[in-house]
């Protein structure tokens, strides 16, 4: 007797996803535990040289004197270059910290391709250039407060970055 075949082939479909999906999340994981984080600290100040990549910003705004992220704080925006690879190249972190504005984690991260298109924007506390790839692309995660972990890969056809998974770290 062969009980497995008698299984309908949906069910084989799932039972083999579900056991790629477990060992996937390991993987992940065990990157994430061995990535090499990068924050504001690896970052560079920005310089005039930056206008451009500044002036993409959505929610950072000029004035004659300093830069205001979008609580209004007076902020000094750090340069971070990322080599993800494929064909996105190297992105453009903006790393602007304010703990009042972004609580626990301490600063926005907006990420930018070369033309200045958003393509990732939220709080952390640091960065990770995963060993994982999708569409050619390297994963990225985000560190923050407390222990889940947000994994994000590149969707081309969104020409943005997407949340792929969350991993508990402890």
């Amino acid at each position: 007797m062969k009980p497995f075949l008698s299984l309908p082939l949906s069910a084989m479909v799932l039972l083999t996803v579900s056991a790629h999906a477990q060992t996937g999340h390991q993987s992940d994981k065990q990157m994430v535990t061995n990535a090499h984080w990068l924050s504001a600290e690896q970052a560079r100040p920005a310089t005039s040289s930056d206008n451009a990549t500044l002036k993409a910003m959505p929610d950072l705004t000029k004035t004659a004197r300093q830069y205001h992220d979008l609580c209004n704080t007076g902020v000094t925006p750090k340069i971070l270059s990322l080599d993800v690879g494929g064909a996105l190249g190297t992105l453009t972190a903006v790393i602007e910290e304010d703990t009042t504005c972004f609580g626990g984690d301490g600063a926005r991260y907006t990420l930018l391709d070369r033309t200045h298109h958003v393509v990732w924007q939220n709080s952390a506390a640091a960065i990770a250039i995963l060993e994982s790839r999708h569409d050619g692309v390297h994963d990225l995660s985000f560190g923050g407060a407390g222990p889940r972990v947000p994994v994000w890969s590149w969707s081309a056809a969104r020409q943005a970055y997407q949340l792929r998974t969350v991993i508990d770290t402890e």
